[in-house]
């Protein structure tokens, strides 16, 4: 299986990003989504967790859209996106000449049925690549999105960051017919955190990557504390890549995605189970098989 990973790489986008190399997924493109950071901070990013597992991955700029969300990505992730670590812009790597939705479109053409589209940041370059191609649905074998809030019937949904910056983008992925769309919501990800006393403990691995890691996770395991009380490091983005790796570690149910586009709940995506559908939630996570997976990568 071939993989194009769609990110506005963060500190968690970035973490989510050497799980899926460091155990061998497929990559054969990111496409950079505007959302935690600005693009060239993004693609600085990209560079910078390129030089540290030694890749030349292709990198494809996508549409800038909703340039208001940045100020908040920079108090959870930091000026440039990877926490208190600064690093010099270094990066001999040029974005590719072709935009991310023509890429999407060229790639789900070369490996129709053997391509997985996974979505890290909001959707937009998605779902511009669907508005050139109303048929790529039928060349992707899946779509797996972080993203989403799946909440009790009794309780109101709220705004999710990935859905909210792009609801309409988010609407049109939720409705085309693709085989099968997997959402890993917010919760998830919350609830499947790395225990603070582990990440500090990698500041002394023998792994340099290990050690990268340390130095980015920080800022976000003091976001992680501020805002949900976690004493760790919080972790949607890597969850739904260790959702690809070990299917077991996260459990779907079959759902309908109602996101709202206007008035003002716009942003807010309304999720109910159901018996049949193409859409997936994630309803339920293997905490110690995915500890088990991020401890055997990065030690």
């Amino acid at each position: 299986m071939k993989y194009i990973i769609d990110t506005d790489p963060g500190i968690d986008d970035a973490i989510a990003i050497m799980l899926g190399l460091k155990n061998n997924l497929d990559v054969i493109g990111f496409t950079i989504a505007t959302g935690n950071i600005p693009l060239d901070n993004a693609f600085k990013n990209i560079g910078v967790i390129e030089d540290f597992l030694n890749t030349n991955i292709k990198i494809y700029k996508g549409e800038i859209t909703n340039e208001g969300c940045f100020e908040k990505g920079a108090k959870v992730h930091g000026k440039d996106g990877l926490g208190y670590a600064i690093f010099p812009n270094n990066n001999k790597r040029k974005f590719e000449n072709i935009s991310a939705e023509d890429f999407i479109i060229k790639a789900s053409k070369k490996y129709k049925g053997n391509l997985t589209f996974v979505c890290l940041g909001p959707l937009t370059n998605l779902a511009n690549a669907i508005r050139k191609d109303k048929d790529l649905p039928k060349r992707l074998k899946h779509v797996i999105v972080m993203g989403t809030s799946y909440v009790n019937a009794h309780e109101k949904p709220y705004l999710e960051f990935n859905v909210s910056v792009d609801p309409e983008g988010a609407k049109l992925v939720f409705t085309s017919p693709f085989k099968n769309i997997k959402a890993v919501t917010h919760e998830i990800g919350v609830k499947s955190f790395i225990e603070k006393d582990y990440i500090e403990s990698l500041a002394n691995s023998d792994e340099l990557i290990s050690r990268f890691l340390n130095l980015i996770a920080k800022k976000y395991m003091e976001f992680s504390y501020e805002r949900y009380g976690t004493v760790g490091l919080g972790t949607p983005d890597p969850t739904t890549i260790a959702s690809i790796i070990d299917e077991s570690i996260v459990k779907f149910t079959p759902c309908n995605a109602n996101v709202i586009t206007e008035g003002p709940d716009k942003g807010i995506c309304e999720i109910t189970l159901t018996s049949k559908s193409n859409i997936y939630v994630s309803t339920d996570f293997d905490l110690e098989k995915f500890r088990k997976l991020f401890k055997d990568t990065f030690n």
